[in-house]
């Protein structure tokens, strides 16, 4: 028998728009405790325009609220932070560190140098980005992890033993992305368990109707978050967000060589399928009374979202801008239903 040891995972998460969401939902989207406090949250969309911290492009960063921090905020996730020094001196090597905590039943979070597990070859350059792992495998040395750097989408494999401890160690605190914006500068990782055996949280009506509210008159809710992040100058909230990211689509349609960033359309999307889920939530749970015409016209919105997301792969593919005029009509659509149908859903919570 071999020795390893996987701890449960979601295999199609429900949302993959950020590695941050990707890994909550792998570990908790399966879970009905934990349905009660994700279906009360990730209303609020934010974007702004941002330095790209890998290649210090300008980009249209878009967000589903809580962010980044959500792995803590989440009362069913209990997270311990560990610094690079606490690693090193409890276990001495990463390797075992990883391990020791999978065989608790503690998930393993952190940014690596990706270049150095992708590469196996010396290369001059650095690719940090997070890493979930899950598992391991002892006898084959590798880990189980789930990222997008691999295929270009979120998915699950394998990284060596070798691998992962050349992309930790490549990594200083300044380039610890998620670390060091956290935790004042230092260098770590989080350790993450799942904690769904009892009810420490009812799904919240009241906030989903001023979550709704806020985002159909694009709010600024920074008051909400502030505690958590600094708030960056020039944030857009809520439905207005569409406006922003096309905005943002038809610059680089125009750009002489476009180099598309297809992440914000991608959060937009997993947004609205997220949104459906709630919907239904709410009508099989009876806090809504169930409609399948307010589901029909709500799965417009999805639907109209996908088709917008994979034209922009499509045009960063064939580089044939012809196309493009499609997505003005996609976002308006996608818009005017979704204001729609929410509005309607806001107008019976608040009658209910």
């Amino acid at each position: 028998m071999e020795d390893k040891k996987r701890l449960p995972v979601t295999k199609n998460p429900l949302i993959t728009s950020w590695q941050w969401h990707a890994t909550l939902f792998s570990i908790l989207s399966e879970d009905e405790n934990a349905k009660k406090w994700i279906y009360s949250n990730y209303i609020q969309l934010r974007c702004f325009r941002v330095e790209e911290i890998f290649t210090g492009d300008e980009i249209m960063f878009a967000d589903m609220l809580p962010g980044t921090s959500s792995l803590k905020q989440c009362p069913y996730l209990v997270t311990s932070l560990m610094t690079k020094s606490q690693i090193e001196s409890y276990c001495g090597d990463i390797i075992d560190f990883v391990i020791k905590t999978i065989d608790l039943g503690g998930y393993v979070y952190g940014v690596f140098d990706e270049a150095k597990i992708l590469c196996d070859y010396q290369v001059d350059y650095k690719f940090p980005h997070e890493l979930f792992i899950y598992g391991y495998n002892r006898d084959k040395k590798y880990f189980y992890t789930g990222d997008f750097t691999f295929k270009e989408r979120y998915s699950h494999n394998t990284v060596s033993f070798d691998d992962l401890r050349r992309g930790f160690e490549a990594i200083s605190a300044e380039e610890d992305h998620m670390f060091k914006f956290d935790y004042k500068g230092l260098r770590g990782l989080y350790v993450i368990f799942k904690n769904t055996d009892f009810p420490v949280y009812e799904l919240d009506v009241d906030f989903i109707k001023d979550s709704l509210r806020e985002y159909l008159n694009s709010v600024d809710t920074k008051e909400r978050y502030r505690m958590f992040r600094n708030i960056h100058e020039g944030t857009t909230y809520g439905i207005n967000c569409y406006d922003k990211i096309y905005e943002r689509v038809m610059e680089q349609v125009n750009e002489e060589e476009p180099d598309f960033d297809v992440r914000a359309i991608h959060v937009l999307y997993d947004h609205k399928k997220l949104m459906y889920d709630r919907i239904k939530y709410l009508m099989d749970n009876d806090y809504l009374k169930y409609d399948q015409e307010l589901l029909n016209n709500y799965q417009l919105v999805v639907k109209n979202m996908l088709t917008a997301r994979n034209l922009l792969i499509k045009l960063s593919i064939t580089e044939d801008m012809t196309d493009a005029v499609r997505f003005k009509m996609y976002f308006d659509i996608a818009k005017e239903k979704e204001a729609s149908v929410l509005f309607e859903i806001l107008a019976k919570l608040d009658n209910k």
